[in-house]
């Protein structure tokens, strides 16, 4: 009994240490397909929670569909692409949509989108991270 404290005790350790930290491997695109929400966007430390919508203004959202086929919505304009994921989480995201002009909401999702290249996946939360330790914060919302 006293033999299997040990090498338990190191399995456990290990395991939390691996679950630290913002990249959990994910083994298909399964998970990450669906429609998504954004709810903030985190630039130096600095939260930028999502305005209330106005008129004439749609939520931002993404939605990851099979086969690595990408659609969207900025604030003023339709967008559609692709996604590719890889290993520890890394994500490449490209396309291009309608050119209408951005509300400012708008303008901090379009400029940071081309720059994601990690992902971390929990329930109902995804985050995109780009330049760093900036992040678009999303919810599920299919």
């Amino acid at each position: 009994m006293k033999a299997l404290i040990i090498p338990t005790a190191s399995v456990l350790f290990f395991s939390l240490l691996m679950g630290c930290g913002k990249t959990t491997t994910i083994s298909s695109n399964v998970e990450l397909t669906g429609k998504w929400q954004l709810e903030s966007i985190v630039q130096e430390d600095d939260t930028i929670s999502k305005p209330a919508t106005t008129k004439g203004v749609m939520d931002i959202g993404l939605n990851f569909k099979d086969k690595g086929e990408l659609e969207g919505t900025t604030s003023t304009n339709i967008l559609t692409g692709f996604y590719e994921t890889a290993q520890q989480n890394t994500i490449q995201i490209g396309g291009g949509g309608t050119e209408r002009a951005e509300t400012n909401w708008g303008n901090l999702f379009v400029n940071a989108l081309p720059s994601v290249n990690l992902y971390d996946l929990k329930t109902n939360r995804l985050i995109l991270y780009y330049e760093n330790s900036n992040q678009l914060i999303f919810s599920r919302v299919q």
